[in-house]
């Protein structure tokens, strides 16, 4: 009896300490990481801000709209009209524009941390891959040790060992390094506590994610037209021009080309056009890039599966020799090193894919 209250008390013991543990560590999914980059941020309470900001002056716009106005020089009586029909019009459309920013600002935070989530994954993933290629090393340094006081090989060879796995090493080091920069990072996006005592683990594996993107039915031109039409800047742009063609519009009625007030109307109507071509051509150029640029990432990934591939069917063929006893460890290290090069070169354009798959799905997507 006392001996199965002892192993009762150790079991709770041992379970404490085990939930502790996993309580000192933050475990995000993808979903939760998103949602806790936003909820956790200021950034929506101060576009919650400067929305009632926009409000406010709209609300002014329309009370200034209706004053009246008696007389004046044709320049005055312009400028009197553009208040009344046209200020309001950009005040609402400042507020509009408020709103879409409210809603980009989310969708960029969610793209910034799911990003920085890669990288993490990919530095974490490196590692133990780095870990693997050194345990690989060290077996092939002892092996050939014992070759080297046999009178096998030369010490030549063996200082060139040692050293390579000293440079192992110490990219090893640099890389987690690199690690806790890349955790630092994510922690600011995530806007939690930055010090070491936050522990923080992501349940989510590096893997090529699915993407309409780049299979044959998807329509760029069709991605391009949506996103022309729901980008905020465009917007901006195109309602900018509306108000300068207005304001132009209004001043024809009481002025003639020559006019200073004339031609500064003239001007504005000519760099809202200009700004609006911009606006839609740079657009659509990043997505036209993004677009070729994420292809080009998926001939990567699959070249690198391929070259995997042939790396583990080369296992196979010389772990059958060596089971027949016809060739020696030894044999099989160098191919098992080749390897976990190829699954190094994986993590690293899987990584490069998922990102730009993100970059162009932020450029033609409001969520």
């Amino acid at each position: 009896m006392k001996r199965f209250i002892i192993l009762t008390l150790l079991f709770v013991i041992i379970t404490s300490v085990l939930a502790f543990a996993e309580e000192g560590i933050a475990i995000f999914t993808y979903n939760s990481a998103l949602e806790a980059a936003v909820e956790n941020s200021n950034q929506p309470e101060l576009d919650d801000y400067n929305i009632k900001a926009m409000e406010s002056a709209l609300q002014d716009a329309k009370d200034e709209a209706i004053l009246g106005y008696y007389g004046g020089t044709p320049q005055q009586v312009a400028e009197r009209k553009i208040i009344k029909e046209v200020v309001p019009f950009e005040a609402e459309v400042n507020l509009e524009i408020a709103k879409k920013q409210k809603n980009d600002n989310i969708h960029q935070m969610k793209s910034d941390v799911y990003q920085e989530m890669m990288r993490v994954l990919l530095s974490e993933e490196s590692i133990q891959n780095k870990q693997q290629r050194i345990a690989l090393l060290e077996e092939k340094y002892e092996i050939d040790l014992i070759r080297y006081k046999e009178g096998l090989i030369s010490e030549a060879d063996i200082i060139d060992e040692e050293l390579a796995l000293s440079v192992e090493r110490l990219e090893l080091k640099n890389m987690e390094t690199a690690l806790a920069s890349d955790i630092l990072n994510i922690k600011q996006r995530l806007h939690v506590d930055l010090s070491d005592d936050y522990k923080i683990q992501f349940d989510y594996k590096l893997n090529k994610i699915g993407t309409r993107y780049v299979i044959e039915s998807f329509n760029i031109d069709k991605a391009i037209a949506d996103a022309l039409e729901n980008n905020t800047l465009v917007y901006q742009k195109q309602k900018a021009l509306e108000a300068a063609e207005m304001k132009l519009e209004i001043t024809k009625q009481h002025l003639k080309p020559g006019h200073d007030f004339y031609d500064q109307k003239a001007y504005e109507l000519e760099k809202a056009k200009k700004e609006l071509y911009d606006a839609q051509t740079n657009l659509e150029v990043s997505i036209r890039n993004a677009h070729n640029d994420l292809l080009t990432a998926l001939d990567a990934v699959e070249l690198a599966y391929k070259r995997e591939d042939l790396e583990k069917s080369r296992l196979d063929t010389l772990k059958i020799k060596f089971d027949a006893g016809v060739i020696s460890r030894r044999d099989i290290i160098d191919t098992e090193l080749n390897l976990l090069s190829q699954q190094q070169a994986i993590l690293e354009v899987v990584c490069d894919f998922n990102i730009k798959n993100d970059i162009l799905r932020n450029l033609i997507e409001i969520e």
